[in-house]
């Protein structure tokens, strides 16, 4: 029987990292001011400030290879937060020491008279690192069905959540979800054999579909797909958003110290579980300390 993992789901909008090292860590400080759109919440531009300063903190120090962008789209009620880059920063935000946030407003007149705009102002300082190593560029999809065609950021409450990963090179990978309060590990599996206590070994060049009991996503000898962890993100908010975090080092690395998962109702059942504020610092010191250790980030939206 197959364990169905239900996730009361809500976090702020984040930007995807990709990571590479050197040594040397920096002190470095940056700024950036983001205008606040009816389509967006305080939480969610203060997030796009948040990033954009750290970008503006790296290109402080190390510098970038072309400029970047950033924009929102809205088409038929959808709404698109995209920061966009046609630029390679050449260096990465490891840790942040201080970040502080103030509202500007602005008096604007055009055609229709005179209206305020606000603006997020966002400074942030912290410690950066140059990149001077390849990326290793994995890849990863969420999706709310198997298809090709389900890859999706944005779900119904209610609906399964499955995820496809691939990489260029054999590792080991780690998946956790983070709300506002907690990160929850969903890969490896709760009920996988102590081998996989702390991550799961992966293949170069395979690609692999994860939370779907399918035999089709047999991959362990020692463990049967029958007891795969099915996902499903509910919420009881009209709109709550969450962060996928996908961890990958070609070299085994440990997993934090997690609490036991609980078991909800019968057959349904939540993940292991670390504070949100102690996993971040967890993350944070294994891009400092080992240089093999890679993540990216992803945002998920539930709707209710």
């Amino acid at each position: 029987m197959t364990r169905k993992v239900v996730l009361v789901v809500g976090i702020l909008l984040t930007i995807p990292l990709f990571q590479g090292f050197s040594q040397r860590i920096f002190s470095a400080k940056g700024t950036a001011k983001i205008r606040l759109e009816e389509t967006l919440s305080r939480a969610e531009t203060r997030d796009i400030a948040r990033q954009q300063a750290r970008q503006n903190a790296i290109e402080t120090i190390f510098g970038s290879y072309i400029s970047k962008d950033s924009y929102v789209d809205v088409a038929e009620g959808n709404i698109d937060v995209n920061i966009t880059s046609t630029s390679e920063l050449k260096g990465e935000w490891l840790k942040t020491n201080d970040e502080s946030f103030k509202e500007e407003t602005r008096k604007i007149k055009d055609e229709f008279g005179t209206r305020n705009e606000i603006w997020i102002v966002c400074e942030v300082k912290g410690k950066v690192r140059e990149i001077q190593t390849p990326l290793i560029g994995y890849t990863f999809t969420t999706k709310n069905c198997i298809l090709d065609e389900c890859e999706t950021s944005d779900f119904k409450n209610g609906e399964s959540f499955y995820m496809t990963f691939e990489t260029p090179v054999e590792g080991y990978l780690s998946i956790y979800l983070v709300d506002g309060l907690q990160a929850f590990r969903i890969l490896p599996y709760q009920d996988m054999p102590s081998v996989y206590r702390h991550t799961i070994p992966v293949q170069a060049d395979t690609e692999y579909t994860f939370f779907s009991p399918g035999k089709s996503y047999d991959y362990f000898e020692d463990y049967s797909y029958f007891l795969t962890d099915e996902i499903y993100l509910e919420t009881e908010k009209e709109k709550e958003f969450f962060k996928v975090y996908v961890l990958f080092s070609p070299k085994p690395f440990a997993k934090p110290i997690l609490d036991s998962g609980v078991e909800v109702e019968g057959e349904y059942g939540i993940p292991k579980t670390i504070s949100k504020r102690n996993f971040e610092v967890w993350v944070q010191d294994n891009r400092i300390f080992d240089t093999d250790f890679y993540f990216q980030t992803k945002n998920i939206r539930a709707r209710k």
